[in-house]
């Protein structure tokens, strides 16, 4: 059972081409391209940790990243960011998600109340996870 994976792979690269197993490739700017304020972007660990390609992204569109990494206690600094960045125009990254489960369905009130209220046209929230049965929260 544990070969199923690569001899499924070698076939199908041999029948049809390596790009039908090859992930596509990621574009930081196409993604935020296709973003808006309302709609955080999420980053599914584990892969590239993509905080310095971020922090480079936004070093480039002139705008503030703010980063919050998840835990215990961290909730209410999040919350905090959030809401200044929805008024100044800044981004926010909340990292690790997966490591603060509890605050998680506090979070998806938070995205859900940002689709009805006004804010900067430049706001993004950034988030990081690890798949979750507690991410998103149900």
């Amino acid at each position: 059972p544990g070969k199923s994976t690569n001899v499924i792979q070698e076939f199908v690269a041999s029948e049809l081409g390596d790009k039908y197993i090859q992930p596509p490739s990621f574009s930081l700017h196409q993604s935020f391209q296709g973003s808006n304020p309302k709609s955080p972007l999420l980053f599914v660990l584990p892969g590239t940790d993509p905080m310095n390609a971020l922090l480079n992204f936004a070093k480039q569109k002139d705008i503030q990243l703010r980063s919050v990494s998840l835990g215990q206690g961290q909730g209410v600094i999040a919350e905090k960011e959030i809401e200044d960045a929805k008024q100044s125009g800044t981004w926010v990254i909340l990292q690790n998600c997966h490591l603060y489960p509890s605050w998680m369905p506090k979070l998806e009130k938070i995205i859900e109340d940002i689709q009805t209220q006004k804010m900067h046209n430049h706001f993004r929230l950034w988030l990081t996870s690890y798949p979750s049965d507690d991410f998103p929260a149900d």
